[in-house]
C-alpha cells in the first residue's frame, strides 16, 4: 500500500513540473501618440496623431502600453521610447506607476536619471552641467518590480514639435 502512494506521488509531481517549466511571460508593447490640448481650466484633451497632423509647438504624449498575456510575471521589463527627430522631450513628463525613468543623450548608448554635459565656459574652463531635457534622444522606464501575468502597465512621456 505504501508503495502505491509513493508511486502516485511521483506521477503527480511529474505532471505538475512540466507545467511549471513552461510558465513564461508573454509581453506585447504598443506605442500610441496623441496631441495634447490644455484648456484654461486645466482640462486636457488628447487627439490621436492619426486624426490630426502635429504642427510646430504642439505637444505629443506618447504612451507605451505593456501587456503580459503570459502565465508568469515579466521580470526586468524596460520599455524604451524614442524622442523623434524634429521634437524635443518635455522635461518632467515621464510618468509610470511602479517604474522610474532614465534618459539618453546618445540614442541609447548611455543612460542616466539626470544626464549631464560638459560645457566650455567663455573663460576657457570646462564645467559639467545638467543637460537640457530638449537634448534627450531616448527615454527608458526601469520597472521597480515584475509585471504580473495577465496585467498591463502604461509608461508615458511628452515631446514638443519644433
Amino acid at each position: 500500500m505504501k508503495r502505491s502512494i509513493a508511486a502516485s506521488s511521483l506521477v503527480v509531481l511529474a505532471l505538475v513540473l512540466p507545467g511549471i517549466a513552461s510558465a513564461k511571460p508573454s509581453v506585447t508593447l504598443k506605442l500610441t501618440g496623441a496631441i495634447v490640448s490644455r484648456a484654461a481650466d486645466g482640462h486636457t484633451t488628447l487627439t490621436p496623431v492619426e486624426d490630426a497632423p502635429p504642427k510646430s509647438g504642439d505637444e505629443i504624449q506618447y504612451d507605451i502600453a505593456a501587456s503580459n498575456a503570459g502565465t508568469s510575471p515579466a521580470l526586468h521589463l524596460v520599455p524604451v521610447g524614442r524622442v523623434p527627430a524634429g521634437t524635443a522631450y518635455v522635461g518632467g513628463s515621464a510618468k509610470a506607476v511602479g517604474a522610474h525613468a532614465e534618459f539618453s543623450l546618445d540614442g541609447g548608448k548611455t543612460w542616466s536619471p539626470s544626464p549631464t554635459v560638459t560645457v566650455k565656459e567663455p573663460n576657457g574652463t570646462t564645467v559639467v552641467k545638467k543637460a537640457d531635457p530638449a537634448l534627450y534622444t531616448t527615454v527608458r522606464f526601469i520597472s521597480d518590480g515584475a509585471l504580473p501575468a495577465h496585467r498591463s502597465a502604461v509608461y508615458s512621456y511628452e515631446v514638443r514639435v519644433k
